[in-house]
């Protein structure tokens, strides 16, 4: 009997002894701010204030085994898309994935609603997340997130070149609809000590549009091309450049006696932060956008400056502001923009 108790022990301390092994990890962050809108090109939005959740993220990282891993990521905002039915304050499936580990030498098998390979470096580079998102995101031209399969990993035994190969739905986190795919590819290169640059391409697939001018349904499928360039000297400060181009098949006609025509976009944005001292940091960035190069007044130009002071490991503070001027005029023929100051706090564990 007392043999079988030791047997029961010494089972239950391994699977004590296992099981801690692989105990979840909970992480996560959130944005937030106080902030005044001094200017706004919808007037009923000038002189608004507020506090305000622009993110929120919980998070559970596990290990299964040896060569498989997973991630389960929840994120809340206020967004006006981000809403319940009742006004309140939303969640959402951020992430949801399988990863299998070393599937082959040097490289990873991602499967579920994943990271795209857009800007996952550059956004990283940044740093600055919490102030605003990087140019593609921000305009909306590549999803930040995708139900599909990726393959990820080193073209070189240092890790000098690495790529992110993806396919997916092109339904972002939206259950698929469709039968349309987006294709996807990044190849990163770390050029010397402090500098990387990234190439990216992605293909959408989409239905067929309708030609009001000759009543043919025609491809109206997309084509983003971006580049990234980053350098960056320890704490002290960064500098990147991240810039893109878009083209949409047959995606808008110049007046209704013509026929549709391929709609080009493209934007680029350059921005850097520098040390003040151990707690304070500048940062500052423009972007500029032109949604239609063959139209006119449809672009945008955007301004933002802040000071971020850490109090404390993972904490921000960061008072800061963001101008944005657009071409297009108001019914007098006056400029418009949108200039809006913010106190941000970020903190993560």
């Amino acid at each position: 009997m007392k043999q079988v108790f030791r047997i029961i022990t010494l089972l239950i301390f391994m699977g004590n002894f296992l099981s801690a092994q692989n105990q979840p990890k909970f992480s996560g962050l959130m944005y937030s701010d106080f902030f005044y809108n001094i200017d706004n090109t919808t007037a009923s939005k000038k002189d608004q204030n507020g506090f305000q959740f622009r993110r929120i993220y919980f998070t559970t990282d596990y290990i299964i085994s040896d060569n498989f891993g997973s991630r389960f990521r929840l994120e809340a905002d206020q967004s006006a898309g981000s809403l319940t039915s009742g006004g309140k304050l939303g969640v959402m499936v951020k992430d949801a994935y399988l990863k299998w580990k070393g599937i082959f030498n040097g490289s990873d098998m991602i499967l579920g609603i994943a990271p795209t390979p857009a800007y996952d470096v550059s956004e990283a580079a940044w740093g600055y997340r919490s102030l605003e998102k990087t140019i593609l995101d921000l305009d909306g031209i590549v999803p930040s997130r995708d139900f599909g399969v990726d393959l990820k990993g080193k073209l070189t035994g240092d890790g000098s070149v690495n790529y992110w190969l993806k396919i997916a739905n092109n339904s972002g986190n939206a259950p698929e609809t469709d039968k349309y795919k987006r294709y996807s590819a990044m190849f990163h290169f770390k050029l010397a000590e402090g500098l990387q640059a990234t190439v990216h391409g992605d293909y959408a697939s989409k239905g067929d549009k309708l030609d009001n001018f000759d009543h043919q349904s025609k491809s109206n499928n997309q084509f983003v091309g971006s580049v990234f360039l980053g350098y960056k000297q320890k704490e002290n400060f960064s500098l990147g450049l991240e810039a893109f181009t878009r083209s949409i098949q047959n995606n808008f006609a110049k007046s209704a006696t013509t026929a549709l025509q391929s709609q080009n976009s493209f934007g680029v944005s350059l921005w850097g932060w520098a040390s003040l001292s151990e707690d304070f940091k500048i940062v500052g960035r423009f972007d500029s956008y032109d949604p239609n190069t063959d139209a006119d007044n449809d672009g945008n130009t955007f301004l933002m400056a802040g000071l971020d002071y850490r109090p404390a490991k993972n904490v921000s503070v960061i008072p800061n502001f963001q101008y944005v001027s657009y071409q297009a005029k108001d019914a007098q023929g006056n400029s418009t923009k949108d200039l809006v100051a913010r106190i941000t706090f970020a903190y993560s564990f």
